[in-house]
């Protein structure tokens, strides 16, 4: 039996260093942004709108990866991320509005990686420390802050008479047409772990883009995730 100890030791050590060598892989996606969104508010003797802000965004989405490429590797993302803010409306036609709406984007990220030095985990199959670059673009929603009331209502004061104001506020953040369009850079760092077949991610990152995240010109971004090679 004792001479059965050592054989089995070598194979547990080989095996997955071996199946950990896989060219591509596909995953799902924990993704959490970091930005704040301040208060807004807006009013007068007729009419009151006041926006309650948001702390950062978090959902998640899926990616690929191709580890076959000599020197760099090649990553894909799809991914949207969601953040609940309350609104309150007032004006003398109108029933008060008080509800939750929500921001959100949808975004695609395309990156190239390098491996900057990899890690000793013979058990574990292995692991490594990327850093990399791409470029990115997105869909948001609008905010339902003075403009989007006025397409709304057309007149802050007056309008909306007999009109389901939150199922109107809720139809038209929600409609994709009426999204605003961004297109950016990115870098980002992070540690890929290879277990027998699978990898796992977690990422920092940096997003360069005007016009998705209201009032900012870039937001940062931490991804974890799942993946099974092929």
């Amino acid at each position: 039996m004792k001479r059965l100890v050592a054989p089995l030791i070598a194979v547990l050590l080989l095996i997955p260093a071996q199946r950990a060598d896989a060219l591509f892989g596909i995953g799902l996606k924990y993704v959490s942004d970091t930005f704040s969104v301040g208060e807004w508010s807006d009013g007068d003797d007729f009419f009151t709108l006041t926006g309650g802000g948001f702390e950062g965004a978090q959902l998640g989405g899926v990616f690929v990866y191709i580890d076959a490429i000599p020197f760099i590797d090649l990553e894909a993302s799809f991914e949207t991320t969601v953040a609940p803010y309350d609104l309150s409306f007032d004006n003398p036609v109108v029933d008060p509005l008080n509800a939750e709406f929500g921001w959100a984007r949808l975004s695609q990220y395309y990156t190239a990686r390098k491996k900057v030095f990899g890690l000793g985990l013979p058990i574990l199959g292995g692991g490594a420390i990327h850093v990399g670059g791409g470029i990115n673009s997105h869909q948001t929603s609008k905010l339902a802050d003075r403009e989007l009331m006025t397409s709304i209502l057309g007149d802050l004061a007056t309008g909306g008479a007999g009109m389901d104001l939150e199922s109107a506020v809720t139809d038209f953040v929600q409609n994709e047409d009426n999204w605003t369009e961004g297109s950016g850079i990115h870098v980002q760092a992070g540690l890929q772990v290879k277990v027998v077949t699978f990898s796992a991610f977690v990422n920092y990152r940096l997003t360069m883009a005007e016009d998705v995240v209201p009032g900012a010109k870039s937001f940062s971004s931490l991804w974890a995730g799942l993946a099974f090679g092929f």
